[in-house]
């Protein structure tokens, strides 16, 4: 009986022996070398990614299961131009099991941002959109779908994308929304989709009252239909709700005005722009060149004076003028004007440092 005893006691030790051994020699190698992943992270953030790199491969050799350094694996190949081979790393983590719903949002979010650096937008747009699916408040996901709609030009799915980031953000303005109903409906334009273009056209109007474009391209697409009425009645909302911008329609207004017999219309849109921008230059010249052409050189003298008192540069209202003074048969007006330029012209000159002025034009150095 003590003979078992014993023995059982031998066999006893000789496990516990094995056990201890088993526990220091082989589980201990297999446990990841937890110290390597923080020098490779160490690394990373000191901007050593060669070392870094090194240092991960290393860490996944010795644990597999370590998700966020082959994650790390595939950013760093993506930031050094190979976005395609971080594609392989990335891709091949979606298909381990066991993944968890915070596993999948780090990987399909390197796997877009992968695609991204490819340019392969069918791939981003279905690795965005899987993200959004399982994560729908992920801002990032959302402002890069925007990206991927507005290059392919998909101006209806941007505008709800531009919708849910504006949530996001906690944005109550829909101005930055008009912008994609405006494009929408451009792109109607160009098709001659035209009353399909105007109710998209509108639409941006109604998100925002100043856009200024949409209520250009709403009269160009009546004029396309032969509307004129219809488009000079659009563009004078544009003078009355965004009086600043008034001056963009003055050229349509003149052909199509001209187009109706109506041409003494212009003086009436131009008045009404002054009224709100007294010195706005667009429409000075229009009303100077409709009393030239009504045969009122007076007003029209005076006009083109105006606008070279507060444009000194304007060359072309300078030569306007001195055609209504050879018109009116004013020499004398014409040398005095040239003369008020050169000596705007001098004034200018002794303002700019290093630059001497030649009292004998002829002999610059007199």
């Amino acid at each position: 009986m003590t003979e078992y005893f014993l023995v059982f006691l031998f066999l006893l030790l000789v496990a516990a022996v094995f056990y201890i051994g088993y526990e220091r020699l082989f589980r201990r190698s297999s446990k990841p070398d937890s110290s390597l992943y923080v020098d490779a992270l160490r690394e990373l953030l000191d901007g050593r990614q060669e070392s870094a790199f090194t240092k991960l491969r290393q860490v996944v050799a010795e644990d597999s299961t370590n998700l966020d350094a082959y994650i790390r694996l595939g950013l760093i190949l993506r930031d050094n131009n190979r976005p395609e081979r971080a594609v392989q790393v990335h891709r091949d983590l979606t298909l381990r099991p066991g993944l968890t719903r915070s596993d999948r949002v780090s990987i399909l979010r390197q796997l877009a941002s992968d695609y991204l650096a490819l340019e392969d937008i069918k791939m981003a747009d279905a690795a965005l959109n899987e993200l959004i699916s399982m994560n729908p408040d992920d801002h990032w996901a959302h402002t890069q779908l925007l990206a991927l709609q507005e290059k392919a030009q998909l101006w209806n799915a941007a505008y709800e994308t531009a919708v849910h980031i504006l949530h996001l953000e906690a944005n109550k303005s829909k101005k930055p929304l008009a912008r994609f109903k405006y494009l929408a409906g451009e792109q109607l334009f160009r098709k001659r989709e035209y009353h399909k273009a105007r109710i998209l056209l509108k639409e941006a109007i109604g998100l925002d009252p100043t856009y200024t474009a949409a209520y250009l391209a709403i009269g160009d697409s009546y004029c396309e239909e032969d509307r004129s009425e219809d488009a000079v009645t659009f563009w004078g909302k544009l003078i009355s709700s965004v009086p600043d911008q008034g001056h963009l329609v003055i050229d349509r207004l003149k052909k199509t005005f001209f187009d109706l017999g109506r041409y003494g219309d212009i003086q009436g849109v131009c008045e009404a722009i002054l009224e709100h921008s007294p010195k706005n230059l667009e429409a000075r010249q229009a009303l100077a060149e409709f009393y030239e052409k009504k045969g009122d050189l007076d007003q029209a003298i005076d006009l083109w004076s105006r606008v070279i008192e507060d444009y000194p540069e304007n060359m072309e209202a300078v030569l306007e003028l001195i055609r209504v003074y050879l018109e009116k048969g004013d020499q004398k007006k014409i040398a005095q004007l040239l003369r008020t330029i050169e000596h705007r012209r001098e004034d200018k000159r002794r303002k700019q440092p290093g630059k001497p002025i030649s009292s004998d034009p002829a002999n610059p150095t007199a």
